[in-house]
């Protein structure tokens, strides 16, 4: 009895429970994919940046980092092209609004077959859909879960030491 009793209340607890916390898939994160270009003469670096359509992007910052040290800022033209000067060969992080791109930049020569010449960083915003025009994060509340999902899981486990106790037959046997 004592064993079935513990089996419903965690059978209770794992429905009230949000599957996500309980998963073992990690979230997907962005990730972002190394990719090799060449510099031009003298360490030119070029790019252009557009939109989720393709959309020439004018009149936007690009930040060039090595690490956490900025390299270099440079605006982008009418036709969303940029060119950073005088970089030596390595790796950078290329970001213009929401768009990064990491980058492995190579000397004019020394770059494997298939290099790139320029890169496109493809700035989009965030489109987030919804209904009743409420945004519901997953980060609300304690593991994802609501109030209510909060106090049942509480009453839960407030409930299954109770039950435990109440099951113990302590009591002297009615006949010797």
């Amino acid at each position: 009895m004592l064993i079935a009793r513990i089996s419903l209340g965690l059978a209770c607890l794992g429905i009230l429970l949000p599957q996500a916390a309980m998963s073992a898939t990690p979230r997907l994160a962005q990730i972002s994919k190394m990719s090799d270009v060449v510099l031009g003469v003298r360490g030119t670096l070029v790019g252009r940046v557009v939109d989720g359509r393709g959309r020439a992007l004018s009149g936007r910052t690009v930040r060039v980092h090595r690490g956490a040290k900025l390299i270099a800022r440079v605006q982008t033209d009418r036709t969303g092209r940029f060119t950073v000067q005088n970089l030596p060969g390595g790796a950078y992080a290329v970001t213009s609004g929401s768009a990064t791109q990491l980058v492995r930049a190579w000397a004019a020569g020394s770059a494997p077959p298939r290099t790139v010449a320029e890169i496109v960083l493809v700035d989009q915003p965030l489109v987030v859909r919804g209904q009743d025009g409420e945004v519901v994060s997953e980060e609300d509340g304690l593991l994802g879960m609501s109030e209510f999902g909060l106090v049942a899981v509480g009453a839960t486990v407030i409930a299954i030491p109770i039950l435990i106790a109440e099951s113990d037959d302590d009591d002297a046997p009615a006949s010797p």
